[in-house]
């Protein structure tokens, strides 16, 4: 009988260990991710980054390693610490890329509308009568100079 309660406090106690949920920083296919596609595994991290959040400090795996081999705290929090770190380094990697390609394509493609928006303000303009042609070609031709 002492034996099996033994075995059953080893047991639950390994049991109670945080699983390694590291992530890698950096992956080989990241700089050709789309838009969308980094949203999501942004997001998808963001939960994960949650639930490893979720194994440090007073757990009832913690309680139950204080009961049967109080040493395992140590083990997991450090691990716990560890996966937190490298989720948060994939997040930070992935806010990079998605600023670099996702919100400066936003940018060119405001920038292009106000473009856009200018030329036919000056060609409403010439049609009326309130510019000559030379001036609209002159205006028009810096307007994409501009480009």
């Amino acid at each position: 009988m002492n034996k099996f309660v033994f075995i059953l406090l080893v047991a639950s106690g390994l049991s109670g260990c945080v699983s390694n949920e590291a992530v890698q920083t950096v992956q080989t296919d990241d700089e050709t991710k789309s838009c969308p596609a980094l949203k999501v595994e942004l997001s998808q991290l963001g939960v994960k980054f949650d639930d490893v959040k979720d194994d440090s400090g007073v757990t009832g795996k913690n309680v139950g390693l204080a009961l049967v081999f109080w040493p395992g705290i140590i083990v997991n929090e450090v691990r716990s610490n560890k996966n937190q770190d490298s989720i948060d380094a994939r997040i930070n990697h992935l806010s990079s890329i998605y600023n670099r390609k996702c919100l400066d394509e936003k940018a060119d493609n405001n920038s292009i509308g106000q473009l856009s928006d200018r030329l036919h303000e000056l060609k409403k303009m010439h049609e009326q009568g309130l510019i000559t042609e030379d001036e609209y070609e002159k205006v028009r031709q810096r307007t994409l100079d501009d480009l």
